[in-house]
């Protein structure tokens, strides 16, 4: 059986999505197994659909077993975010790992991604990175650096690097394929007719004019899918709904234990710390930190991670299960074969988790996850609510 593997947040899912697993399917996969991101996204907010809805519409448009990227993984920046997945699917056993990008060009992205594991790309970087450049720009100089000239490149390119980093850094089988973005740009916040949207402006639109303005724009069968979880109170989610905790967070924990939490180290725990003491708003406290060296993506994880009560250590843990979301009976034949040689655990219930220090620990922060997420809903739900949901096993006739 010939797997490919896609790893993405779908937040929500589009064409662009579709696209690709479409491009899989062609190119002979038997199954599409996709590692899609949990309740929060690398940005720092709140996937406006639950991963369970997100991975039903993944499944009806195509897609064979969706498994999720576990928090803090899912919200952190690319190095973090590509290496799980990357870590994910290798452990699988799948075999081809697709991405778009606005490239499209593998063998540059793969040289990208040598000098970026080059001394003299780390040497630059650091020292970069220690000044007011901040880690983002500080990354690209390093590259510019290491390759000579300019080079431009997307956040899904600098996504693509992450992955084939990965793969070398885990000595992964993996073999990477890359398609070339189409339709909107990444950050495009205009929904055009006839292009594939981006999600930045889907869910821009559906923030501030309703779900009807983007329903022409899903996935055949998405719209019943998002229609339904409003009409329900759990979408869309935002983390705004939970602004007196982010101010409160930050104006009642000593910056010293600040420090310690994932991401915000380097002098930002004490400007988020200030900031807090002034603003009166999330998207006020969000303004009030960001400059060049913290990006708004940077800050807003931070403040995630924050809430979470996240520490640095815990994005350096290897995963220890996975859990499934969705699944039709090519997912099912291939999880099948997997539980017989898998070196991970792909659970479906509680009574699936692995009775280790590292399970335990690992279901601790979705615990924490899972509740921070209950409380951006439309409508709040009970903390555990989505731990206690089971996978959606589809049959062809269904999708």
């Amino acid at each position: 059986m010939k797997t490919a593997g896609i790893i993405c947040e779908c937040n929500p899912l589009h064409a662009g999505h579709l696209y690709l697993v479409e491009q899989a399917r062609r190119s002979g996969a038997d199954a599409v197994v996709c590692v899609m991101s949990g309740c929060f996204v690398q940005r720092g907010e709140a996937a406006v659909l639950d991963p369970y809805a997100r991975a039903e519409m993944l499944i009806r448009s195509g897609a064979d077993a969706v498994l999720e990227l576990p928090f803090p993984f899912s919200a952190s920046g690319a190095e973090f975010f590509g290496k799980a997945g990357v870590e994910i699917l290798s452990r699988l056993g799948v075999d081809e790992l697709w991405f778009g990008t606005e490239c499209g060009d593998l063998e540059r992205l793969s040289a990208l991604a040598r000098a970026a594991d080059d001394e003299s790309f780390i040497a630059s970087y650091i020292a970069d990175a220690a000044g007011n450049l901040g880690t983002a720009k500080a990354y690209f100089n390093g590259l510019q650096n290491a390759l000579g000239g300019d080079v431009a490149c997307s956040p899904n390119d600098i996504l693509a690097i992450s992955y084939l980093r990965a793969i070398t850094a885990l000595n992964s089988n993996l073999r990477p394929v890359t398609v070339k973005r189409r339709g909107s740009g990444y950050a495009e916040t205009d929904l055009h007719e006839g292009m594939f949207p981006s999600a930045t402006a889907l869910r821009l639109a559906w923030l501030t004019e309703g779900s009807a303005a983007i329903l022409p724009f899903l996935p055949h069968g998405c719209g019943e899918i998002l229609l339904r979880e409003e009409q329900a109170g759990h979408a869309p989610a935002s983390i705004n709904r939970v602004a007196p905790w982010l101010l409160g967070t930050f104006r009642l924990t000593p910056t010293e234990n600040l420090e310690a939490i994932a991401g915000l180290g380097g002098g930002l725990a004490g400007r988020m710390k200030h900031a807090a003491l002034q603003a009166t708003s999330a998207e006020d406290f969000y303004a009030l930190c960001a400059t060049k060296k913290y990006t708004n993506a940077r800050v807003r994880r931070g403040a995630l991670m924050a809430l979470a009560g996240v520490k640095e250590d815990a994005l350096r843990q290897p995963i220890a299960y996975v859990r499934l979301l969705a699944a039709d009976p090519r997912g099912c034949a291939f999880l099948s074969a997997v539980r017989k040689r898998s070196e991970i655990t792909v659970v479906t219930r509680q009574t699936d988790l692995p009775q280790t220090p590292a399970a335990k620990a690992q279901f601790s922060l979705e615990e924490r996850e899972t509740a921070l997420y209950s409380l951006c809903l439309p409508t709040a739900q009970p903390a555990d609510a989505l731990l206690r949901r089971t996978p959606l096993i589809l049959s062809d006739e269904k999708k």
